[in-house]
């Protein structure tokens, strides 16, 4: 018979961090999200989102600051991709998240790509 090797120093791990975000919750300060699909996705998204400069606070001057298209474009083009090599291995709610942000990032894209010209 084999003898099962179990990774304790792993289980340690797992059990201090579970102790670590149930001590940060009893006083009342949220521990950081879950690193998950979802996350992925909403970070990319804000990263297009002010390269595009939606939601950034107006300069000095009072004026919106300049969309940086081609980092906008980057980020897209990443979300395109991992919405290709992800295809049928999403869950329906990740799927749709997903779809509806690149479509909201394409719209925004076109409308910030038109005002620059």
């Amino acid at each position: 018979m084999t003898e099962k090797h179990v990774d304790e120093e792993w289980k340690r791990q797992a059990q201090a961090e579970k102790e670590r975000l149930a001590r940060q919750e009893a006083q009342g300060r949220p521990g950081p999200p879950p690193a998950d699909f979802t996350a992925l996705v909403s970070t990319l998204a804000a990263q297009s989102m002010m390269a595009l400069g939606l939601g950034q606070p107006p300069g000095p001057d009072g004026k919106p600051p300049p969309p940086d298209l081609d980092r906008a474009q980057f980020t897209i083009d990443l979300l395109d991709m991992l919405s290709e090599k992800t295809r049928g291995n999403l869950t329906p709610e990740e799927e749709r998240h997903l779809t509806a942000v690149l479509h909201e990032l394409h719209l925004a894209f076109v409308e910030m790509s038109g005002r620059s010209k």
